[in-house]
């Protein structure tokens, strides 16, 4: 059996180099790399920023994964082939949608329904009382109001009990969905004019000024202009919340009896006819077939509501 030659071995010019001296060389020259590597690595100590090398801008990979994959879902709908419309539609006019979807879409009507808020003006005293509105953002925390005029009545924004769900969608992925880019030193009065200046952006139609208003918590947060940074940091940034009541009632053939669950709209009665066509692959139009029949707590001799002879519709369209 050959052995190893010492770690040093006298040679003379002109000596043969022999193979066991020659191996035993690559296994010295092997050894000591690996001690030296092996001491290197025992030496390194962990410093304050190695700590936090399992993150990304102090997100674990685990929020980070959970926060890219929202954001994916928001944007989703937008690269499929999908489009959530707002119009406004009366019998003298035709609404033209210029969608661009290379094809017929499927196309879904909701009417927007009207509801009770208070609107916020700047002067508390001039706030807008028991408002009717198709949109609103507020603060989670005004689930309900108490009526300005009529303190006796009291109207929710969201219900509590387990009964019934709630209207509401973080602010934020209507944010995403419309595309609204923000930063964290942006204050919530300017992000939420980008918003507004989004949202109704063509193809959406342009609703009047008051048909969409925001809470007392927004005023008080705009006026003292927080930013994002602090609305995240207070906690509140995922409280703000954006509702609109989307409602339809699907017609059966035989009717069925008289209904005797109480519906989850007020807009559950006969309302109003929509025509739909296709002009083209881009192209569809809309027709409001004969003025829209409210509830009558809607329409009193002074209206509740604005332009009672337009239906305010959320349109989806599908390839």
């Amino acid at each position: 059996m050959s052995t190893v030659p010492d770690p040093y071995v006298n040679t003379s010019p002109g000596d043969l180099i022999t193979a066991q001296l020659f191996n035993g060389l690559q296994i010295q020259i092997k050894q000591d790399i690996a001690d030296q590597i092996k001491t290197a690595v025992a030496g390194i100590k962990l410093v304050d920023q190695s700590l936090d090398a399992g993150k990304l801008g102090g997100k674990t990979p685990e929020q980070l994964e959970r926060e890219i994959i929202d954001k994916a879902l928001a944007i989703l709908p937008s690269r499929t082939g999908y489009k959530m419309l707002f119009k406004r539609l009366t019998t003298d006019r035709e609404s033209v949608v210029e969608h661009n979807l290379k094809a017929c879409p499927l196309v879904d009507i909701y009417a927007l329904d009207y509801f009770p808020v208070i609107c916020a003006t700047g002067d508390e005293a001039s706030d807008r009382a028991d408002a009717r509105v198709n949109f609103y953002l507020y603060h989670s925390q005004e689930n309900k109001f108490r009526s300005i005029d009529t303190p006796a009545n009291t109207f929710i924004i969201e219900p509590t009990g387990a009964k019934t769900h709630p209207f509401r969608i973080p602010f934020a992925s209507m944010l995403d969905l419309f595309h609204v880019p923000y930063t964290d030193t942006q204050s919530l009065g300017d992000l939420e004019t980008e918003f507004w200046k989004a949202f109704f952006q063509d193809p959406n139609d342009e609703f009047d000024e008051d048909q969409y208003c925001h809470s007392p918590w927004f005023e008080k947060c705009c006026g003292e202009t927080r930013s994002v940074a602090t609305l995240k940091a207070r906690g509140d940034w995922n409280e703000l919340t954006f509702q609109m009541r989307p409602s339809k009632v699907e017609h059966f053939t035989p009717s069925p009896p008289a209904a005797t669950a109480p519906p989850l709209s007020p807009l559950a009665g006969p309302l109003a006819d929509v025509q739909v066509v296709h002009f083209d692959f881009d192209t569809l139009g809309l027709r409001l077939l004969a003025d829209p029949v409210y509830p009558t707590p809607l329409t009193p001799p002074t209206p509740l509501i604005t332009n009672p002879t337009e239906l305010k519709v959320m349109l989806l369209l599908k390839v």
